[in-house]
Protein backbone atom coordinates (compact mmCIF):
# COMPACT_ATOMS: atom_id res chain seq x y z
CA UNK A 1 0.00 0.00 0.00
CA UNK A 2 1.22 3.47 -0.81
CA UNK A 3 2.73 5.65 1.89
CA UNK A 4 1.45 8.70 0.07
CA UNK A 5 -1.24 10.58 2.02
CA UNK A 6 -4.73 10.11 0.74
CA UNK A 7 -6.42 13.03 -0.86
CA UNK A 8 -8.56 14.73 1.81
CA UNK A 9 -11.58 13.82 -0.26
CA UNK A 10 -10.67 10.18 -0.66
CA UNK A 11 -8.15 8.38 -2.81
CA UNK A 12 -7.30 9.46 -6.31
CA UNK A 13 -9.85 8.90 -9.07
CA UNK A 14 -8.29 5.53 -9.84
CA UNK A 15 -9.78 4.53 -6.49
CA UNK A 16 -11.83 7.59 -5.74
CA UNK A 17 -13.78 6.09 -2.93
CA UNK A 18 -14.88 3.43 -5.36
CA UNK A 19 -15.28 0.37 -3.23
CA UNK A 20 -14.93 -2.88 -5.14
CA UNK A 21 -17.23 -5.63 -3.86
CA UNK A 22 -16.22 -9.25 -4.37
CA UNK A 23 -16.94 -10.94 -7.65
CA UNK A 24 -19.89 -13.34 -7.76
CA UNK A 25 -19.24 -16.68 -6.08
CA UNK A 26 -18.89 -19.94 -7.93
CA UNK A 27 -22.59 -20.56 -7.33
CA UNK A 28 -23.55 -17.62 -9.56
CA UNK A 29 -25.49 -18.38 -12.71
CA UNK A 30 -23.26 -19.40 -15.61
CA UNK A 31 -23.73 -17.98 -19.12
CA UNK A 32 -25.23 -21.27 -20.26
CA UNK A 33 -27.77 -21.21 -17.44
CA UNK A 34 -28.94 -17.67 -18.13
CA UNK A 35 -32.17 -17.09 -19.97
CA UNK A 36 -31.79 -16.72 -23.72
CA UNK A 37 -34.84 -14.50 -24.10
CA UNK A 38 -34.10 -10.95 -25.12
CA UNK A 39 -30.35 -11.51 -25.37
CA UNK A 40 -29.90 -10.32 -28.96
CA UNK A 41 -29.19 -6.59 -29.33
CA UNK A 42 -31.93 -4.79 -31.22
CA UNK A 43 -29.85 -1.72 -32.15
CA UNK A 44 -26.27 -0.53 -32.51
CA UNK A 45 -26.04 0.96 -29.00
CA UNK A 46 -27.14 -2.28 -27.38
CA UNK A 47 -24.61 -4.18 -29.48
CA UNK A 48 -21.76 -1.88 -28.45
CA UNK A 49 -22.77 -1.99 -24.78
CA UNK A 50 -22.92 -5.79 -24.93
CA UNK A 51 -19.30 -5.95 -26.14
CA UNK A 52 -18.18 -3.48 -23.49
CA UNK A 53 -19.91 -5.34 -20.68
CA UNK A 54 -18.36 -8.62 -21.75
CA UNK A 55 -14.94 -6.99 -21.93
CA UNK A 56 -15.08 -5.07 -18.66
CA UNK A 57 -16.86 -7.76 -16.65
CA UNK A 58 -14.74 -10.58 -18.06
CA UNK A 59 -17.67 -12.73 -19.16
CA UNK A 60 -18.43 -14.57 -22.40
CA UNK A 61 -22.08 -13.62 -22.78
CA UNK A 62 -24.57 -11.24 -21.26
CA UNK A 63 -28.30 -10.76 -21.67
CA UNK A 64 -29.87 -7.39 -22.32
CA UNK A 65 -31.79 -7.53 -19.04
CA UNK A 66 -29.08 -8.85 -16.72
CA UNK A 67 -28.16 -6.67 -13.76
CA UNK A 68 -24.75 -4.95 -13.84
CA UNK A 69 -24.18 -5.61 -10.14
CA UNK A 70 -25.37 -9.22 -10.24
CA UNK A 71 -22.73 -9.84 -12.93
CA UNK A 72 -19.97 -8.58 -10.63
CA UNK A 73 -19.99 -4.93 -11.67
CA UNK A 74 -18.72 -2.30 -9.25
CA UNK A 75 -17.72 1.35 -9.19
CA UNK A 76 -14.28 0.95 -10.75
CA UNK A 77 -15.78 -0.88 -13.73
CA UNK A 78 -18.51 1.76 -13.86
CA UNK A 79 -15.89 4.50 -14.23
CA UNK A 80 -14.37 2.70 -17.21
CA UNK A 81 -17.78 2.04 -18.78
CA UNK A 82 -18.96 5.64 -18.55
CA UNK A 83 -15.65 6.90 -19.86
CA UNK A 84 -16.21 4.81 -23.00
CA UNK A 85 -19.78 6.06 -23.28
CA UNK A 86 -18.61 9.67 -23.14
CA UNK A 87 -15.81 9.12 -25.69
CA UNK A 88 -18.08 7.26 -28.13
CA UNK A 89 -21.45 8.97 -27.80
CA UNK A 90 -20.52 12.34 -26.31
CA UNK A 91 -22.91 11.70 -23.42
CA UNK A 92 -21.59 12.57 -19.97
CA UNK A 93 -23.49 10.34 -17.55
CA UNK A 94 -22.85 10.20 -13.84
CA UNK A 95 -22.01 6.90 -12.17
CA UNK A 96 -25.27 7.15 -10.28
CA UNK A 97 -27.05 6.35 -13.54
CA UNK A 98 -26.33 2.73 -12.59
CA UNK A 99 -28.90 2.97 -9.81
CA UNK A 100 -31.69 3.19 -12.40
CA UNK A 101 -30.07 1.79 -15.57
CA UNK A 102 -28.52 -1.46 -14.41
CA UNK A 103 -29.08 -3.42 -17.62
CA UNK A 104 -27.86 -3.02 -21.19
CA UNK A 105 -31.39 -2.36 -22.41
CA UNK A 106 -31.99 0.35 -19.81
CA UNK A 107 -28.61 1.99 -20.37
CA UNK A 108 -29.08 2.02 -24.14
CA UNK A 109 -32.38 3.86 -23.63
CA UNK A 110 -30.66 6.42 -21.40
CA UNK A 111 -27.94 7.02 -23.99
CA UNK A 112 -30.51 7.33 -26.77
CA UNK A 113 -32.58 9.87 -24.85
CA UNK A 114 -29.51 11.84 -23.75
CA UNK A 115 -28.28 12.01 -27.36
CA UNK A 116 -31.50 13.51 -28.74
CA UNK A 117 -31.83 17.29 -29.09
CA UNK A 118 -34.55 18.71 -26.90
CA UNK A 119 -36.83 21.56 -27.88
CA UNK A 120 -37.42 22.37 -24.22
CA UNK A 121 -34.97 23.16 -21.46
CA UNK A 122 -33.68 20.00 -19.76
CA UNK A 123 -34.33 19.50 -16.07
CA UNK A 124 -31.66 21.12 -13.91
CA UNK A 125 -29.04 18.82 -12.45
CA UNK A 126 -29.69 17.87 -8.83
CA UNK A 127 -27.14 16.58 -6.31
CA UNK A 128 -29.79 14.41 -4.62
CA UNK A 129 -29.50 10.78 -5.76
CA UNK A 130 -32.10 8.18 -4.68
CA UNK A 131 -30.06 5.14 -3.64
CA UNK A 132 -32.86 3.28 -1.88
CA UNK A 133 -35.90 5.61 -1.88
CA UNK A 134 -38.47 3.21 -0.44
CA UNK A 135 -39.41 2.85 3.22
CA UNK A 136 -41.34 4.54 6.00
CA UNK A 137 -38.41 5.63 8.15
CA UNK A 138 -36.80 9.07 7.93
CA UNK A 139 -34.20 9.06 5.16
CA UNK A 140 -30.46 8.77 5.67
CA UNK A 141 -28.41 11.21 3.58
CA UNK A 142 -24.95 10.04 2.50
CA UNK A 143 -22.14 12.40 1.51
CA UNK A 144 -19.40 10.53 -0.37
CA UNK A 145 -15.63 10.85 -0.33
CA UNK A 146 -13.40 11.13 -3.36
CA UNK A 147 -14.19 14.43 -5.01
CA UNK A 148 -17.71 13.92 -3.71
CA UNK A 149 -18.91 13.01 -7.18
CA UNK A 150 -20.46 9.57 -6.74
CA UNK A 151 -22.43 7.71 -4.08
CA UNK A 152 -22.36 4.45 -6.03
CA UNK A 153 -19.97 2.76 -3.54
CA UNK A 154 -22.66 3.13 -0.85
CA UNK A 155 -25.13 0.90 -2.72
CA UNK A 156 -24.14 -2.27 -0.88
CA UNK A 157 -24.33 -0.72 2.58
CA UNK A 158 -27.60 1.03 1.71
CA UNK A 159 -29.30 -2.21 0.73
CA UNK A 160 -28.03 -3.86 3.90
CA UNK A 161 -29.87 -1.25 5.97
CA UNK A 162 -33.13 -2.91 5.00
CA UNK A 163 -36.07 -2.21 2.66
CA UNK A 164 -37.76 0.14 5.14
CA UNK A 165 -34.80 2.55 5.35
CA UNK A 166 -34.75 5.23 2.61
CA UNK A 167 -31.26 6.30 1.61
CA UNK A 168 -30.31 9.29 -0.54
CA UNK A 169 -26.92 10.48 -1.66
CA UNK A 170 -25.68 14.03 -2.14
CA UNK A 171 -23.24 14.35 -5.01
CA UNK A 172 -21.05 17.13 -6.35
CA UNK A 173 -20.13 17.55 -9.98
CA UNK A 174 -16.67 16.53 -11.15
CA UNK A 175 -14.32 19.50 -10.61
CA UNK A 176 -13.22 21.10 -13.86
CA UNK A 177 -9.44 20.98 -14.33
CA UNK A 178 -9.30 24.67 -15.24
CA UNK A 179 -11.11 25.96 -12.17
CA UNK A 180 -8.92 28.04 -9.88
CA UNK A 181 -10.31 26.65 -6.65
CA UNK A 182 -12.85 24.07 -5.56
CA UNK A 183 -16.18 24.89 -4.02
CA UNK A 184 -15.57 25.81 -0.34
CA UNK A 185 -16.85 23.25 2.15
CA UNK A 186 -19.32 25.66 3.87
CA UNK A 187 -20.73 26.64 0.46
CA UNK A 188 -21.19 23.03 -0.59
CA UNK A 189 -22.79 22.22 2.76
CA UNK A 190 -25.23 25.12 2.40
CA UNK A 191 -26.16 24.01 -1.12
CA UNK A 192 -26.70 20.43 0.01
CA UNK A 193 -28.86 21.59 2.93
CA UNK A 194 -31.04 23.61 0.56
CA UNK A 195 -31.47 20.64 -1.77
CA UNK A 196 -32.18 18.29 1.12
CA UNK A 197 -34.75 20.59 2.70
CA UNK A 198 -36.47 21.04 -0.66
CA UNK A 199 -37.17 17.30 -0.44
CA UNK A 200 -37.57 17.11 3.34
CA UNK A 201 -38.45 20.58 4.75
CA UNK A 202 -38.10 19.66 8.43
CA UNK A 203 -36.15 17.26 10.60
CA UNK A 204 -35.19 15.08 12.18
CA UNK A 205 -32.26 14.69 9.78
CA UNK A 206 -29.80 11.81 9.52
CA UNK A 207 -26.41 12.52 7.96
CA UNK A 208 -23.46 10.26 7.17
CA UNK A 209 -20.20 11.52 5.66
CA UNK A 210 -17.44 9.25 4.44
CA UNK A 211 -13.83 10.45 4.20
CA UNK A 212 -13.93 13.94 2.62
CA UNK A 213 -17.69 13.86 2.87
CA UNK A 214 -17.28 14.00 6.64
CA UNK A 215 -16.28 17.67 6.49
CA UNK A 216 -19.40 18.48 4.50
CA UNK A 217 -21.69 16.40 6.71
CA UNK A 218 -20.33 18.10 9.85
CA UNK A 219 -20.91 21.54 8.36
CA UNK A 220 -24.39 20.57 7.18
CA UNK A 221 -25.27 19.55 10.72
CA UNK A 222 -24.04 22.91 11.99
CA UNK A 223 -26.20 24.79 9.50
CA UNK A 224 -29.28 22.70 10.26
CA UNK A 225 -28.95 23.25 14.01
CA UNK A 226 -28.43 26.97 13.44
CA UNK A 227 -31.70 26.97 11.49
CA UNK A 228 -33.54 25.42 14.45
CA UNK A 229 -33.71 21.94 12.91
CA UNK A 230 -33.06 18.64 14.70
CA UNK A 231 -30.12 16.50 13.63
CA UNK A 232 -30.91 13.09 15.07
CA UNK A 233 -27.82 11.36 13.70
CA UNK A 234 -24.44 12.60 12.48
CA UNK A 235 -22.02 9.88 11.44
CA UNK A 236 -18.48 10.53 10.21
CA UNK A 237 -16.48 7.67 8.69
CA UNK A 238 -12.70 7.74 8.20
CA UNK A 239 -12.42 11.52 8.01
CA UNK A 240 -9.25 13.03 9.46
CA UNK A 241 -8.21 16.51 10.52
CA UNK A 242 -5.06 17.07 8.43
CA UNK A 243 -3.60 19.48 11.02
CA UNK A 244 -3.98 17.15 14.02
CA UNK A 245 -2.02 16.77 16.28
CA UNK A 246 -1.33 20.48 16.30
CA UNK A 247 1.56 20.80 18.74
CA UNK A 248 5.21 20.01 18.04
CA UNK A 249 5.54 17.52 20.88
CA UNK A 250 2.35 15.63 20.05
CA UNK A 251 3.36 15.62 16.41
CA UNK A 252 6.67 13.98 17.31
CA UNK A 253 4.84 11.39 19.40
CA UNK A 254 2.45 10.71 16.53
CA UNK A 255 5.34 10.18 14.10
CA UNK A 256 7.18 7.85 16.48
CA UNK A 257 4.14 5.68 17.12
CA UNK A 258 3.37 5.48 13.41
CA UNK A 259 6.99 4.51 12.63
CA UNK A 260 6.94 1.66 15.16
CA UNK A 261 3.63 0.36 13.83
CA UNK A 262 4.76 0.50 10.21
CA UNK A 263 7.98 -1.39 10.94
CA UNK A 264 6.09 -4.12 12.77
CA UNK A 265 3.47 -4.27 10.04
CA UNK A 266 6.18 -4.50 7.38
CA UNK A 267 7.91 -7.38 9.16
CA UNK A 268 4.63 -9.27 9.44
CA UNK A 269 4.27 -9.29 5.67
CA UNK A 270 6.94 -11.92 5.22
CA UNK A 271 8.99 -12.37 2.02
CA UNK A 272 5.96 -12.73 -0.27
CA UNK A 273 4.21 -9.76 1.26
CA UNK A 274 7.31 -7.59 0.93
CA UNK A 275 7.68 -8.62 -2.71
CA UNK A 276 4.04 -7.72 -3.38
CA UNK A 277 4.49 -4.37 -1.63
CA UNK A 278 7.61 -3.65 -3.72
CA UNK A 279 5.66 -4.41 -6.88
CA UNK A 280 2.90 -2.00 -5.85
CA UNK A 281 5.47 0.70 -5.18
CA UNK A 282 7.12 0.20 -8.58
CA UNK A 283 3.72 0.43 -10.25
CA UNK A 284 2.88 3.60 -8.35
CA UNK A 285 6.17 5.24 -9.27
CA UNK A 286 5.75 4.21 -12.92
CA UNK A 287 2.27 5.69 -13.09
CA UNK A 288 3.40 8.94 -11.51
CA UNK A 289 6.31 9.11 -13.92
CA UNK A 290 3.89 9.08 -16.84
CA UNK A 291 4.04 5.44 -17.78
CA UNK A 292 1.44 4.19 -20.24
CA UNK A 293 -1.77 3.46 -18.42
CA UNK A 294 -3.03 -0.15 -18.68
CA UNK A 295 -5.90 -0.76 -21.08
CA UNK A 296 -9.39 -0.18 -19.67
CA UNK A 297 -8.12 1.86 -16.71
CA UNK A 298 -10.04 4.97 -17.65
CA UNK A 299 -10.53 7.62 -14.96
CA UNK A 300 -12.83 10.67 -14.73
CA UNK A 301 -9.84 13.00 -15.01
CA UNK A 302 -6.64 12.60 -17.04
CA UNK A 303 -3.74 11.28 -14.97
CA UNK A 304 -1.71 14.48 -15.42
CA UNK A 305 -4.52 16.56 -13.86
CA UNK A 306 -5.01 14.47 -10.72
CA UNK A 307 -2.24 16.08 -8.70
CA UNK A 308 -3.50 19.52 -9.66
CA UNK A 309 -7.03 18.76 -8.49
CA UNK A 310 -5.73 17.08 -5.33
CA UNK A 311 -3.71 20.18 -4.48
CA UNK A 312 -6.85 22.28 -4.73
CA UNK A 313 -8.70 19.75 -2.61
CA UNK A 314 -6.06 19.98 0.12
CA UNK A 315 -6.18 23.77 0.08
CA UNK A 316 -9.93 23.60 0.40
CA UNK A 317 -9.69 21.41 3.50
CA UNK A 318 -7.04 23.57 5.15
CA UNK A 319 -9.26 26.61 4.67
CA UNK A 320 -12.10 24.91 6.51
CA UNK A 321 -12.14 25.66 10.24
CA UNK A 322 -14.83 23.60 12.00
CA UNK A 323 -16.31 24.99 15.20
CA UNK A 324 -17.89 23.33 18.22
CA UNK A 325 -20.99 21.36 17.27
CA UNK A 326 -23.73 21.29 19.93
CA UNK A 327 -24.92 17.80 19.05
CA UNK A 328 -23.56 14.27 19.21
CA UNK A 329 -21.28 12.63 16.64
CA UNK A 330 -20.70 8.96 15.87
CA UNK A 331 -17.20 8.44 14.49
CA UNK A 332 -16.45 5.22 12.61
CA UNK A 333 -12.88 4.24 11.74
CA UNK A 334 -11.11 1.30 10.11
CA UNK A 335 -8.99 -0.86 12.36
CA UNK A 336 -6.29 -1.43 9.74
CA UNK A 337 -6.21 1.98 8.06
CA UNK A 338 -2.58 2.28 6.99
CA UNK A 339 -2.17 6.00 7.47
CA UNK A 340 -3.56 6.15 11.01
CA UNK A 341 -3.18 2.76 12.68
CA UNK A 342 -0.81 2.32 15.57
CA UNK A 343 -1.43 5.60 17.40
CA UNK A 344 -3.29 6.19 20.64
CA UNK A 345 -6.76 7.65 20.35
CA UNK A 346 -5.72 11.06 21.66
CA UNK A 347 -3.44 11.44 18.63
CA UNK A 348 -5.67 9.89 15.97
CA UNK A 349 -6.64 12.66 13.48
CA UNK A 350 -9.86 10.79 12.69
CA UNK A 351 -11.12 11.35 16.22
CA UNK A 352 -10.75 15.14 16.14
CA UNK A 353 -14.53 15.36 15.67
CA UNK A 354 -15.00 13.97 19.19
CA UNK A 355 -13.33 17.09 20.60
CA UNK A 356 -15.69 19.30 18.61
CA UNK A 357 -18.91 17.55 19.66
CA UNK A 358 -20.35 19.22 22.74
CA UNK A 359 -23.23 16.75 22.82
CA UNK A 360 -20.89 13.79 23.18
CA UNK A 361 -19.46 11.25 20.79
CA UNK A 362 -19.11 7.54 20.19
CA UNK A 363 -16.24 5.80 18.41
CA UNK A 364 -16.78 2.55 16.54
CA UNK A 365 -13.87 0.56 15.13
CA UNK A 366 -14.58 -1.70 12.15
CA UNK A 367 -12.19 -4.26 10.64
CA UNK A 368 -10.54 -3.19 7.42
CA UNK A 369 -8.53 -0.45 5.80
CA UNK A 370 -9.79 2.95 4.70
CA UNK A 371 -11.12 1.65 1.38
CA UNK A 372 -12.44 -1.66 2.74
CA UNK A 373 -15.24 -0.43 4.97
CA UNK A 374 -17.74 -0.33 2.11
CA UNK A 375 -16.86 -3.83 0.88
CA UNK A 376 -18.07 -7.19 2.16
CA UNK A 377 -17.73 -8.50 4.80
CA UNK A 378 -17.02 -5.12 6.44
CA UNK A 379 -20.03 -3.52 4.77
CA UNK A 380 -22.28 -5.83 6.77
CA UNK A 381 -20.59 -4.73 10.01
CA UNK A 382 -20.92 -1.09 9.03
CA UNK A 383 -24.61 -1.54 8.21
CA UNK A 384 -25.22 -3.20 11.59
CA UNK A 385 -23.55 -0.30 13.38
CA UNK A 386 -25.66 2.22 11.48
CA UNK A 387 -28.86 0.31 12.18
CA UNK A 388 -27.89 0.11 15.85
CA UNK A 389 -27.52 3.89 16.09
CA UNK A 390 -30.62 4.54 14.02
CA UNK A 391 -32.68 1.83 15.71
CA UNK A 392 -34.66 4.25 17.80
CA UNK A 393 -35.46 6.49 14.85
CA UNK A 394 -39.20 7.17 14.73
CA UNK A 395 -41.07 6.35 11.56
CA UNK A 396 -41.81 9.26 9.24
CA UNK A 397 -45.20 10.89 9.61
Amino acid sequence: MSDRPETPLGHKPSAVGLAEPPRPSSTATSPAERTSSGTKPSNDIEAVLTRWWQDLLGIDSVGLDEDFFDLGGHSLIGVQLFSRIKQTYGVDLGLSTLFDARTIRQMAEVITLASKPFSTEPEPWSPVVPIQPSGSRPPLYLIPGGYGTTVLPFREVSLLLGPDQPVYGLEAQMPAPNEEEMEPIPMRAARFVDEMRARQPNGPYYLLGWCGGGYVAFEMAQKLVAAGQEVAFLGIIECADPQHPRTWWRGMSYGAQRAVWRIRNFIKRGPKGVARWAGERVGLISNRAGAVKPENQATPLPIELMDEVDARAWRNVYRYHPTIYPGKTVVIIGEESWKYSGVVRSLDPRLYWCKLSAGGSEVKVIPGDHMDLLKAPNSDILARELKLHMGKVPTAK
